[in-house]
């Protein structure tokens, strides 16, 4: 549901006039991706990709003509989908505002006498400030699809891990400071390593070694190295 309104949002569709071929297409596309990653949550997509399907379907089949004074019952079979993404929707703007609210309240302390020996300060860093993981996918993806498909003209090398990829990437950033997010993928050629590159720079971010940023909606993501505190600024 969350990858649905997420496409909604990008693509800036009406959720009460949802264009569900174009829009079964860019999922399963992004359905495609996440399946080149291996990842374990492929199967909890599968079963918003059938449903979207049985809806394209049924808005494929033939309208039967009916007499003015015969009811039609048959409602659009959009809304059902169409009501449950508002009232997902809803929920994930309290469970945001929810959140902003916690850390506030962790920015907040009282005092009923004595010293302050036990206090702890909550860092509020987010290392995917003004981001969400779809945004890194949309990211990925434009890059799997600018990959040129070529003929192999000799065997290739075998890839390297995903550990190693890290360091070079940590590598890169210590001396450049900070990069666009498709510089990091410019220099390989096959799907695999740039599969391979993408995770590793996941696993960067969730260690909070590198922070991503995006400066403006749907814009470049750039990647920047942390502090040793785990921080980092653009500058």
């Amino acid at each position: 549901m969350d990858l649905l309104l997420h496409l909604l949002e990008k693509n800036e569709i009406d959720i009460y006039n949802i264009p569900i071929a174009l829009i079964t297409d860019k999922y399963l596309d992004y359905l495609h991706t996440i399946q080149l990653l291996n990842l374990d949550v492929v199967g909890d997509f599968l079963v918003m990709a059938a449903t979207l399907m049985q809806i394209k379907a049924k808005m494929l089949l033939p309208q039967l003509n009916f007499a003015e004074d015969e009811v039609l019952d048959e409602e659009d079979p959009r809304l059902e989908l169409a009501y449950k993404l508002i009232e997902y929707k809803k929920i994930k703007e309290a469970s945001l505002n929810l959140q902003a609210l916690e850390v506030q309240q962790f920015k907040i302390y009282t005092r009923s006498g004595g010293e302050f020996a036990d206090l702890k300060v909550v860092s509020d860093h987010d290392p995917l400030k003004n981001l969400s993981i779809r945004d890194l996918m949309d990211a990925f993806k434009t890059v799997l699809d600018s990959l040129e498909t070529k003929p192999i003209a000799a065997v290739p090398k075998a890839d390297v891990s995903i550990r190693q990829r890290m360091a070079e990437i940590l590598d890169l950033l210590t001396v450049e400071k900070k990069t666009l997010f498709k510089t990091v993928f410019q220099r390989f050629k096959t799907k695999l390593a740039l599969i391979t590159c993408f995770l590793a720079v996941l696993e960067l971010i969730r260690s909070h070694k590198i922070n991503a940023f995006q400066d403006a909606l749907f814009g470049e993501i750039t990647l920047i190295i942390c502090d040793n505190d785990g921080t980092g600024e653009l500058h």
